[in-house]
């Protein structure tokens, strides 16, 4: 049986866990009647027993402990939306154990070997909240943690790794401490990967149900199983997402228990302290294109600096437009003329005050992430010398504090507002009399994800920009509740003179078409996979990158010793949506409440267009529809693309609505589809032939008997305006769909197929189709017996 507390298996016969001390007896409190662990009620008496409900709130207060605050207001707002009942998400997996635990257990009394499990698990689980993973499953000596479900993140896998390194360099002290005290040796060992996994709701106990595991959180238990002890080893599929930012260690080939062949494991051993650019292609550097009028606007904003004239620059524009691009571009003819320094938000610090401002301190002082306390006292109080006398004494302080080197002391007067006041007037004493010396660039990029302290002590050091020559340059995304707004508010309206904005839009076809020819470098690439790039990245710069590479690494284009070329018969279907665009996309579905969640997801099955009466009539929504399509223009996830002859709307981004589509199980899909086909029907009876192309979409992914009917109908359609492509689509799905067919439909529909094919020149199709159908005609009497073409016999072979 399985311990109610800790999970850990122990012999039936047992009375007390072996890892945890915790009884195993489920005894009836009314008659004593001992029952069987997963037993509700007495089998004696039909008393409801305690034990379960006892070992679910046991394990929720334990869990609470090491849940932060503003996570435990997302799980709870989670839990509260439902949100996670039944999805397909990308996530990434961590699971660590403790090596040695079972000769350890075996020498020590269960209670004493439980106190230090329990102490163990504080540096096991603490890393993983740090980050904002949910922990999936605590076991008797492991843990199972889930990055991307039900809080998902952009940077889900670099947040993984990093709790995997907490891990396994926190516990170190305490290894140390426990051999010392006890002679017990033992050590942890993590094991990572990154894939799609169907996921369940947010359960009471704080941790997260899965509905299915998959194949993904396997492959995450076998790295674990194969790493060395106090290691960190990663899977191949996380490798992609983070080896710009770690210290790697290619591991090769590992073979693995339940795959056929092997997979490339990977060991993390630091952070970089360097990192380099997540996005783009390995080898390639992309060049910028289409922000010509961008980069002349900051050459004037550094030439009024080098005039003496402060300044400010909000550069706003949607994720992967090429905001880090343009500022590196810029960086590049700044270069010697000046000081420059750079912070970058950080996803998971938005819950540290000063943490993105204090990247500028240390760049300022000269004060490194591995300096000891004392070195960074020392810097601090070098950096207020410059002050007067009587202030030397509080700022010094007021640094300390936020470095976290010194607690508030009690009775000093630096206490909640003054404290504040003094680290404003501070630091706006240091930057000034730095920008004195020497002309400044402050780089603060990604500021969506800045803290609200941060961002408050920016717009207060906006005023230098009147006496000093200092320019701000503030690049962050148009998020409306983020602390980056406010900065821009504040830019705006009390330093108008100064400030200057750039809203950088998405790339023209031209662009487009200039950087794909760069990346894949091949001779007269075709104008057709130029548009299906394109239809795809909507002029996204990130995304083209992104899709160029999963079109690399699917095989649709090649590339080899000859040069770079297309597979044939690359198409739109070709181009599934890369991993890292679907948890960017995610991430921002995520924050939607769940009911306006869902109306998207509704929204996603009808297409990127559709119609508000279509909408309505499939939504359960009722009255709340119109709130719900307003919350989703605030996102500027929907925008309304007509309103005569009726009301329509559309996606903002194909890709967002295909992360979305994507994010729905298979049955719920089938089931959507039906309702939006039967919709159709209903609401537009009088176009069933002009909406026949539609509705066979949503019948055959309902895989509904009608969805065959409209592709002919549709098919019939295109051959007859001459639209032989889309004729051939539509026979081919007819076809494809294994419809319940007579011979007279087969027949109409091989021969239509093979013609169309004649007319477009492809002989060689043509033939296969007819082929086909001789085949078929041939089996028609032995095989259309159990064919899931017929539940009829025919009367007579038709050849």
């Amino acid at each position: 049986m399985n311990c109610p507390t800790c999970q850990t298996p122990n012999l039936e016969s047992a009375n007390f866990c072996k890892n945890c001390g915790h009884s195993l007896a489920n005894l009836c409190p009314n008659c004593g009647e001992e029952n069987s662990q997963e037993a509700n009620f007495c089998s004696n008496c039909g008393e409801q027993l305690p034990a379960g409900e006892a070992a679910k709130a046991s394990s929720e207060e334990k869990l609470i402990q090491y849940v932060p605050k503003e996570l435990l207001k997302k799980i709870e707002a989670a839990r509260s939306g439902r949100k996670m009942a039944g999805e397909r998400r990308v996530v990434t997996i961590l699971f660590c154990d403790v090596k040695g635990s079972t000769a350890a257990a075996e020498q020590m009394d269960p209670e004493d070997w439980a106190e230090i499990m329990n102490r163990t698990f504080d540096y096991l689980i603490k890393p993983v909240y740090r980050y904002e993973g949910m922990l999936a499953r605590l076991m008797g000596d492991a843990v199972l943690a889930f990055f991307g479900a039900p809080i998902a993140h952009e940077d889900d896998s670099e947040r993984a790794v990093l709790a995997g390194l907490d891990i396994v360099r926190g516990i170190e002290p305490y290894r140390k401490e426990v051999h010392e005290s006890l002679g017990l040796d033992f050590n942890v060992r993590v094991g990572i990967n990154t894939g799609l996994v169907v996921v369940g709701e947010v359960g009471s106990d704080l941790r997260l149900e899965y509905t299915a595991m998959g194949d993904a959180v396997n492959l995450a238990a076998r790295m674990e199983q194969t790493a060395e002890p106090g290691t960190v080893q990663i899977a191949h599929e996380t490798y992609v997402r983070v080896a710009p930012l770690f210290e790697l260690d290619a591991l090769g080939d590992i073979k693995v228990k339940g795959k056929k062949g092997t997979v490339l494991a990977y060991r993390v051993t630091d952070r970089k302290s360097h990192p380099e650019r997540l996005r783009g292609i390995e080898g390639q550097e992309s060049p910028l294109v289409g922000r010509e009028s961008e980069i002349a606007t900051l050459q004037e904003s550094l030439a009024q600096l080098e005039r003496g004239q402060g300044g400010i620059v909000c550069l706003i524009g949607e994720a992967g437009l090429g905001k880090s691009r343009v500022i590196d571009e810029i960086h590049k003819q700044w270069a010697g003329e000046g000081y420059w320094a750079e912070s970058r938000g950080i996803s998971y610090d938005t819950t540290h005050p000063y943490s993105q401002f204090q990247q500028h301190f240390r760049q300022l002082l000269d004060i490194t992430q591995t300096d000891d306390p004392e070195h960074i006292r020392n810097k601090l109080a070098e950096a207020v010398l410059d002050l007067a006398l009587d202030e030397q004494d509080p700022a010094d302080q007021a640094l300390q504090v936020m470095f976290a080197i010194e607690q508030v002391k009690e009775g000093s007067g630096l206490e909640g507002e003054a404290l504040k006041r003094q680290l404003l007037n501070t630091s706006l004493s240091i930057w000034r009399r730095a920008a004195e010396r020497n002309p400044m660039v402050l780089v603060f990029d990604d500021l969506h994800w800045a803290d609200s302290a941060s961002t408050e002590l920016l717009t207060n050091l906006f005023q230098l920009t009147d006496a000093v020559p200092i320019l701000f340059l503030c690049a962050f995304r148009p998020d409306r509740l983020a602390p980056s707004w406010r900065v821009k508010q504040a830019a705006e309206t009390e330093s108008p003179h100064r400030y200057r904005e750039l809203v950088l839009e998405p790339l023209s076809f031209g662009h487009i078409k200039e950087l794909v020819d760069h990346l894949l470098s091949i001779k007269e690439l075709p104008e057709g996979l130029h548009k299906l790039i394109q239809k795809k990245a909507e002029g996204n710069p990130f995304f083209v990158e992104e899709v160029v590479r999963t079109l690399i690494d699917s095989g649709a284009i090649i590339r080899d010793a000859d040069g770079t070329r297309m597979s044939p018969g690359t198409t739109i279907e070709d181009i599934a949506i890369p991993d890292n665009v679907q948890s960017m996309l995610v991430a921002r579905i995520d924050r939607l409440d769940d009911d306006v969640r869902q109306t998207l997801q509704l929204a996603s099955v009808i297409g990127r267009r559709f119609f508000y009466r279509v909408l309505q009539a499939i939504s359960e929504a009722e009255e709340k529809l119109d709130h719900h399509l307003s919350a989703l223009q605030r996102f500027e996830l929907i925008r309304q693309a007509a309103r005569d002859p009726e009301l329509e709307y559309a996606f903002r981004h194909a890709l967002t609505q295909e992360a979305t589509y994507r994010s729905i199980l298979r049955r719920e899909r089938r089931e959507f589809h039906l309702r939006v086909g039967e919709a159709l029907e209903r609401l537009y009876s009088e176009r069933q032939d002009e909406l026949a192309s539609l509705l066979s979409h949503h019948f055959l992914q309902a895989e509904d008997d009608r969805g065959v009917n409209y592709a002919v109908l549709a098919g019939d359609e295109a051959f007859r305006m001459n639209a032989i492509e889309a004729a051939i689509e539509h026979y081919r799905q007819a076809l494809d769909a294994n419809p319940t067919s007579t011979p007279q439909l087969l027949k109409h529909l091989f021969t239509r197929l093979g013609r169309s094919h004649e007319l477009v020149y492809a002989y060689d199709k043509a033939l296969l189709v007819y082929q086909e159908m001789r085949a078929e005609a041939r089996n028609y009497r032995t095989v259309r017996w159990s064919s899931p073409r017929s539940r009829k016999a025919p009367k007579s072979d038709p050849h």
